[in-house]
Protein backbone atom coordinates (compact mmCIF):
# COMPACT_ATOMS: atom_id res chain seq x y z
CA UNK A 1 0.00 0.00 0.00
CA UNK A 2 2.87 2.30 0.98
CA UNK A 3 4.36 1.90 -2.25
CA UNK A 4 1.13 2.16 -4.23
CA UNK A 5 0.48 5.81 -2.67
CA UNK A 6 4.37 7.03 -3.20
CA UNK A 7 4.43 5.58 -6.62
CA UNK A 8 1.46 7.76 -7.33
CA UNK A 9 2.86 10.68 -5.63
CA UNK A 10 5.83 10.48 -7.82
CA UNK A 11 3.75 10.51 -10.86
CA UNK A 12 1.81 13.34 -9.91
CA UNK A 13 5.29 15.18 -9.04
CA UNK A 14 6.29 14.26 -12.67
CA UNK A 15 3.35 15.24 -14.60
CA UNK A 16 3.38 18.73 -12.63
CA UNK A 17 6.96 19.66 -13.63
CA UNK A 18 6.86 18.70 -16.94
CA UNK A 19 4.21 20.97 -17.65
CA UNK A 20 6.08 23.57 -15.91
CA UNK A 21 8.84 22.84 -17.86
CA UNK A 22 7.00 22.97 -21.30
CA UNK A 23 4.18 25.57 -20.86
CA UNK A 24 5.33 29.54 -19.91
CA UNK A 25 2.91 31.91 -18.82
CA UNK A 26 3.00 34.78 -21.22
CA UNK A 27 0.59 37.06 -18.89
CA UNK A 28 1.50 40.19 -17.53
CA UNK A 29 2.90 43.67 -18.12
CA UNK A 30 6.61 43.68 -19.97
CA UNK A 31 8.83 46.66 -20.90
CA UNK A 32 11.98 46.12 -22.84
CA UNK A 33 13.08 47.50 -26.79
CA UNK A 34 12.41 46.70 -30.18
CA UNK A 35 14.60 46.84 -33.10
CA UNK A 36 14.27 46.07 -36.51
CA UNK A 37 17.55 45.06 -38.51
CA UNK A 38 19.26 48.25 -39.38
CA UNK A 39 17.51 50.74 -37.38
CA UNK A 40 17.36 52.48 -34.09
CA UNK A 41 15.91 50.60 -30.98
CA UNK A 42 12.91 51.95 -29.59
CA UNK A 43 11.72 51.36 -25.69
CA UNK A 44 8.13 49.80 -25.74
CA UNK A 45 5.94 48.02 -23.55
CA UNK A 46 2.90 45.66 -23.61
CA UNK A 47 0.50 43.69 -21.23
CA UNK A 48 -0.73 39.86 -22.03
CA UNK A 49 -3.79 39.49 -20.32
CA UNK A 50 -4.45 35.59 -19.06
CA UNK A 51 -7.60 35.97 -21.36
CA UNK A 52 -5.76 36.15 -24.94
CA UNK A 53 -6.45 40.19 -25.09
CA UNK A 54 -2.98 42.56 -24.88
CA UNK A 55 -2.11 46.13 -25.10
CA UNK A 56 0.97 48.12 -25.63
CA UNK A 57 2.83 51.15 -26.37
CA UNK A 58 5.67 51.79 -29.11
CA UNK A 59 8.13 53.64 -29.43
CA UNK A 60 7.91 57.18 -31.26
CA UNK A 61 6.63 57.67 -35.15
CA UNK A 62 4.96 54.55 -34.41
CA UNK A 63 8.31 52.54 -34.34
CA UNK A 64 6.89 49.66 -33.83
CA UNK A 65 3.11 50.30 -33.62
CA UNK A 66 1.79 48.35 -30.89
CA UNK A 67 -2.34 48.96 -30.01
CA UNK A 68 -3.92 46.29 -28.73
CA UNK A 69 -5.82 43.05 -29.60
CA UNK A 70 -5.81 39.35 -29.19
CA UNK A 71 -3.19 36.90 -29.24
CA UNK A 72 -2.74 33.21 -28.98
CA UNK A 73 0.59 31.36 -27.53
CA UNK A 74 1.35 27.70 -29.26
CA UNK A 75 4.28 26.51 -28.11
CA UNK A 76 7.27 28.33 -29.54
CA UNK A 77 4.69 30.45 -31.84
CA UNK A 78 2.73 33.32 -30.91
CA UNK A 79 -0.19 34.62 -33.19
CA UNK A 80 -1.13 38.27 -32.61
CA UNK A 81 -4.13 39.96 -34.14
CA UNK A 82 -3.96 43.81 -34.30
CA UNK A 83 -7.67 45.17 -33.80
CA UNK A 84 -7.10 48.89 -33.91
CA UNK A 85 -7.72 51.18 -36.72
CA UNK A 86 -4.80 52.69 -38.18
CA UNK A 87 -4.06 55.81 -40.63
CA UNK A 88 -2.42 55.10 -43.79
CA UNK A 89 0.80 57.38 -43.30
CA UNK A 90 3.59 54.73 -41.93
CA UNK A 91 4.83 51.65 -42.57
CA UNK A 92 2.41 49.30 -41.61
CA UNK A 93 5.00 46.34 -41.28
CA UNK A 94 5.75 47.89 -38.37
CA UNK A 95 2.14 46.46 -36.32
CA UNK A 96 2.56 44.67 -33.88
CA UNK A 97 0.58 42.21 -35.85
CA UNK A 98 0.68 38.51 -37.57
CA UNK A 99 3.02 35.46 -36.63
CA UNK A 100 6.29 35.36 -34.50
CA UNK A 101 8.74 33.32 -32.89
CA UNK A 102 8.74 33.26 -28.92
CA UNK A 103 11.55 32.22 -26.64
CA UNK A 104 11.48 32.33 -23.04
CA UNK A 105 14.68 33.63 -22.25
CA UNK A 106 14.60 33.57 -18.47
CA UNK A 107 12.04 33.35 -15.64
CA UNK A 108 10.70 36.62 -16.33
CA UNK A 109 12.37 37.77 -19.78
CA UNK A 110 10.75 36.87 -23.30
CA UNK A 111 12.08 37.07 -27.11
CA UNK A 112 9.60 37.75 -29.40
CA UNK A 113 10.47 37.92 -33.44
CA UNK A 114 9.81 37.54 -36.86
CA UNK A 115 12.46 37.37 -40.19
CA UNK A 116 11.12 38.35 -43.57
CA UNK A 117 14.20 38.11 -45.69
CA UNK A 118 17.03 39.88 -44.62
CA UNK A 119 14.59 42.30 -42.01
CA UNK A 120 14.23 40.56 -38.50
CA UNK A 121 11.80 42.53 -36.03
CA UNK A 122 12.90 41.49 -32.27
CA UNK A 123 11.05 42.56 -29.03
CA UNK A 124 13.19 42.20 -26.14
CA UNK A 125 10.24 41.89 -23.25
CA UNK A 126 11.06 41.62 -18.99
CA UNK A 127 8.23 41.17 -17.21
CA UNK A 128 7.41 43.65 -14.50
CA UNK A 129 6.81 42.70 -10.82
CA UNK A 130 4.06 44.42 -8.55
Amino acid sequence: MLISILFTSFLFACNKNSNDNNSHELSGQYAGTFNRTGMDTAQISIFFKGDGRFGGTGGPLDYPSICGGHFQLNGNNLAVDDSCIWTANFDWTLIFDGNYSINFTGEKSVRIWRTNGNVTDEYLLFKLTR
